[in-house]
C-alpha cells in the first residue's frame, strides 16, 4: 500500500511539473512568435538594402532561438520550472549557429565563467538580446579589411548579477547616435526585451570598436 501511494505521488508530481513545463513553454512559443514578427520586419524595412547573406543571418537568428525553447522544454520536464539554465551552454549555440553561417571573415572569441545561470522565465529573451547584439555585430562591425573579430563573454559580477559582454573591431555608432533611443529596429527589440528581464545595458565606443555589457539577473 505505501509503495503504491508512494508510486503514485511521483506520478502525480511528474504530471504536475509536465503541466507547467507546457504552459511556460506556450509562453515562450508566444514569445518566439513575436520575435520572428520583429525580425520579419526587419527584413521589410531594408527592402532591396538586404543581401542574401543578410536574410540568412536572420533567418538563423530564429533559428537558434527554436532551439533555445526545444532545449528548454527538456530541462523543464526533467528538473522542473525552478531549475536555472546553464547560460553558456546557451551562449555557445548561439556562436555555433551564428558562425556557421557567416563564414570565414567571421571570428567569435567566447570567454565563459563558471556560476552563470539564469532562470527559465529570463533565458529565452537573454539569449534574443545576445542574438541581436551578435547578428549587429556580424552585419556593421566589419573593419576596414571586412573582417570581424567578435568576442562574446558571460562572468557573475556579485549582488545576484550576471554581465554579459559583446565587442566587436567594428567602426561603432556614429559619434552622436544615442542606442538607447533606438534609432534602429535592432536597438527597439533589445530595448523591449531588457524590459522582461529587469536587465540594463550599456554601449561603449572604443577605438578598437563597439563594446555592449548586458546585465541580468543570476539563478544562480
Amino acid at each position: 500500500m505505501d509503495a503504491t501511494l508512494t508510486a503514485d505521488n511521483l506520478t502525480c508530481q511528474n504530471c504536475d511539473r509536465l503541466t507547467e513545463a507546457d504552459h511556460r513553454i506556450a509562453n515562450h512559443l508566444a514569445m518566439l512568435a513575436g520575435y520572428a514578427r520583429l525580425k520579419s520586419a526587419a527584413m521589410v524595412s531594408e527592402g532591396r538594402n538586404m543581401t542574401a547573406a543578410d536574410a540568412l543571418l536572420l533567418l538563423n537568428a530564429v533559428h537558434v532561438q527554436i532551439d533555445a525553447v526545444a532545449d528548454l522544454h527538456r530541462t523543464l520536464s526533467r528538473h522542473g520550472p525552478r531549475a536555472p539554465i546553464d547560460l553558456p551552454t546557451a551562449l555557445g549555440s548561439i556562436c555555433d549557429t551564428l558562425h556557421a553561417v557567416a563564414g570565414d571573415g567571421v571570428v567569435i572569441v567566447r570567454d565563459f565563467h563558471p556560476g552563470c545561470a539564469v532562470s527559465s522565465d529570463d533565458l529565452l529573451p537573454v539569449t534574443q538580446i545576445v542574438t541581436e547584439l551578435m547578428t549587429n555585430a556580424i552585419k556593421h562591425g566589419r573593419d576596414a579589411a571586412g573582417l570581424v573579430r567578435l568576442s562574446v563573454s558571460c562572468k557573475p559580477i556579485g549582488d545576484g548579477k550576471i554581465e554579459i559582454a559583446a565587442q566587436d573591431n567594428g567602426p561603432g555608432l556614429p559619434k552622436h547616435a544615442a542606442p538607447k533611443e533606438g534609432h534602429g529596429l535592432g536597438f527597439r527589440i533589445v530595448e523591449r526585451l531588457l524590459a522582461q528581464v529587469d536587465g540594463q545595458i550599456a554601449y561603449h565606443r572604443t577605438q578598437d570598436g563597439m563594446t555592449v555589457c548586458l546585465t541580468v539577473p543570476s539563478a544562480g
